[in-house]
């Protein structure tokens, strides 16, 4: 996967470099809001700014997203933890007769198994 990044940008890189090559002369007006308008600025200059700020700015909405699921993996970690813990207490704490219903414990019986499912006792 990171030998295909590096590919990728190689490419747009070497396609910016033959755009910027083939505009080398010319002049244009950036406009940034009204009232703000440069005059006159190369071509050039300004795909690689504009590519610089595009790039930034990806950069940074990726950091916060990086960010934003380092978190969320930090509170699940937390309650991971505490889960895990919970069921270790669970596990290791004695069963108390108050955790069956007494309906279950009543009968000292077992069930009886139907004909068919009932054990076959080998003759000798």
């Amino acid at each position: 996967m990171r030998l295909l990044k590096i590919l990728l940008l190689l490419f747009v890189v070497l396609a910016l470099a033959a755009i910027l090559s083939k505009n080398a002369g010319q002049q244009v007006n950036v406009w940034l809001y009204p009232g703000q308008e440069y005059e006159n600025v190369s071509f050039s200059t300004a795909m690689v700014i504009t590519t610089a700020i595009g790039i930034l700015l990806g950069f940074f909405v990726g950091l916060l997203q990086i960010m934003e699921y380092q978190s969320r993996i930090g509170q699940q970690t937390k309650q991971l933890k505490k889960l895990r813990t919970e069921i270790n207490n669970l596990r290791h704490s004695g069963l108390e007769g108050d955790i069956f219903d007494e309906s279950e414990t009543d009968s000292g019986a077992k069930p009886e198994l139907p004909a068919e499912d009932q054990p076959q006792q080998l003759e000798k």
